[in-house]
């Protein structure tokens, strides 16, 4: 079958389409503004506290070299001002959710209602979606422009026509909304060479039609590697990529494609390493496979971003955390491949269809579940931990120590910020807890399992008694972004010894 440009037209577009279309949009944004409830977490704050330390708004793209750094984000926050409500700072990736779901339609719109309708549909629920576009980070404005860059490649005729300026732009500012979104176009190029090359123009021309088709791209790009180049050479602090985690036996990538899968379909599945990910391998071969040769030219982007990607990752070691949100990029076209392998089903046999909707209607239904669990339990309530300890501390100096100090410091400063503390918070670093006993201990390194009744840190050397902590609430979370945070309060007791109590380690993770 050849692979002609322009694929088989579904139905047209109508009004009841439109109608939809609209319910399908206003569902998307009641989602994450829903989701856009509750505490700022670490990154989010993290993200503030970059944002009003500058004081000039272009400091974003060259004095800011930080991986939490999402500048587009960055920047809406330095406008905003600080001690404004979490979801004033979230509003931002809201706006930027909504129209990806417009854009996940737009990018198969060339091919009628039924295909927009799936795209759009899938794009409001899809819980990664949901979670990252309500998120005051850069990834749903970088999912936008993943969108839109998908849309210029899949239409472009020429090297030299609209489509390659639509992408420049696409691209240079899904850039500035966040770096990952690089390997994303980088393979979209890929496909844009590929399909070239099944046309009949040799390799040598396509390769040419690429580069002229990504000149612009590359220029926007190149703007944007100048002022990181320029802060890296002449401020005195910079950090790109790593993050204060551990990888599992299985590997970071493994981790974090696990990671994304298993919240794309319900979040279920934890404690099965490598299941998810070998279950979707599959998935997305037979799909990608099938669509190849049913002579969809589209499927060449499907097999560079769902194929190609995660094997970039894994030739480059990347990535080195194992946090889902690495592979958002690829899993954020999932809507526009099941659109596309639906449609086909359409016209297949009556089998096809049954198996095509049955298909959708579980992945809305699972993922209908993970969004309501989102909504109920949300990134962590890390007021509730400051409330506690602040309200029931009699004196006015608060001494805490944590497995992470890092990590509490950076919200309880915030919080303290924002509701002007007027005792004294002193913090002790994990390796001085067992010597300076404060009177609260938050553990924040907790990633699944219950809460311990009770730590028991023992002295430390022969001339110390152990010191025991009581358990008296927890913040847990529930999805991709967040910390469970365990709150214990020193008790009257000196035990000689605690080897029936041991309580979790508190070492200082790399921040």
């Amino acid at each position: 079958m050849a692979f002609g440009h322009r694929a088989q037209m579904n139905e047209p577009l109508r009004p009841a389409h439109i109608v939809l279309a609209v319910l399908i949009v206003a569902l998307g944004v009641a989602l994450r503004v829903q989701g856009a409830q509750g505490d700022l977490w670490q990154d989010e704050i993290w993200s503030l506290n970059h944002a009003t330390a500058m004081t000039a708004w272009h400091e974003v793209f060259w004095n800011v070299i930080h991986d939490n750094n999402h500048p587009l984000n960055t920047l809406y926050m330095y406008l905003t001002g600080p001690d404004q409500a979490p979801w004033v700072y979230r509003l931002a990736s809201i706006i930027g959710g909504a129209l990806s779901i417009l854009a996940a339609g737009w990018a198969v719109g060339r091919e009628g209602g039924g295909r927009v309708l799936v795209a759009m549909l899938l794009a409001a629920v899809l819980y990664p979606l949901v979670h990252f576009g309500s998120e005051a980070r850069g990834y749903a404005l970088m999912i936008l422009f993943a969108y839109i860059a998908f849309g210029a490649v899949d239409r472009a005729q020429s090297p030299t026509g609209w489509a390659r300026w639509l992408f420049a732009l696409a691209v240079t500012l899904g850039a500035l909304s966040h770096f990952s979104i690089l390997p994303i176009v980088f393979m979209m190029s890929i496909a844009f060479g590929l399909r070239r090359l099944k046309d009949g123009h040799g390799f040598w021309p396509s390769v040419h039609a690429t580069m002229r088709f990504c000149a612009p791209a590359a220029g926007g790009l190149a703007l944007i590697g100048a002022g990181v180049v320029y802060g890296f050479n002449h401020l005195t602090q910079g950090w790109y990529g790593g993050g204060a985690a551990y990888c599992p036996d299985e590997g970071c990538f493994i981790g974090a494609l696990d990671s994304i899968v298993r919240f794309s379909t319900g979040g279920f599945g934890a404690g099965l390493p490598g299941l998810p990910s070998g279950l979707f391998a599959i998935l997305i071969l037979s799909a990608v496979g099938w669509l190849l040769l049913q002579g969809r030219a589209r499927a060449f982007l499907y097999a560079t971003l769902f194929i190609g990607t995660p094997l970039l990752y894994l030739a480059l070691g990347q990535p080195n955390v194992p946090f889902g949100r690495y592979f958002l990029g690829v899993m954020a076209f999932l809507p526009i491949l099941l659109a596309d392998l639906t449609a086909q089903l359409r016209h297949s046999a009556r089998a096809g269809r049954i198996i095509g909707g049955l298909a959708i209607l579980l992945l809305v239904s699972a993922n209908a579940w993970a969004v309501t669990r989102f909504h109920q339990v949300g990134r962590g309530n890390y007021t509730e931990v400051y409330d506690l300890i602040t309200q029931n501390n009699p004196g006015q100096t608060i001494t805490v120590g944590s497995d992470h100090t890092f990590r509490l410091s950076m919200v309880f400063d915030h919080l303290a910020g924002q509701k002007h503390l007027t005792k004294t918070m002193l913090y002790s670093a994990p390796k001085n807890v067992k010597r300076e006993r404060p009177d609260w201990l938050v553990m924040v390194m907790r990633s699944e399992g219950a809460a311990k009744k009770v730590v028991c840190l023992d002295g430390g050397d022969a001339d110390t008694v152990p010191a025991l902590y009581g358990w008296i609430g927890s913040s847990e979370y529930w999805g991709l972004a967040g910390a469970n945070w365990d709150v214990y309060h020193l008790l009257p007791l000196t035990p000689e010894t605690c080897p029936s109590l041991p309580g979790p380690s508190v070492p200082e993770a790399p921040s």
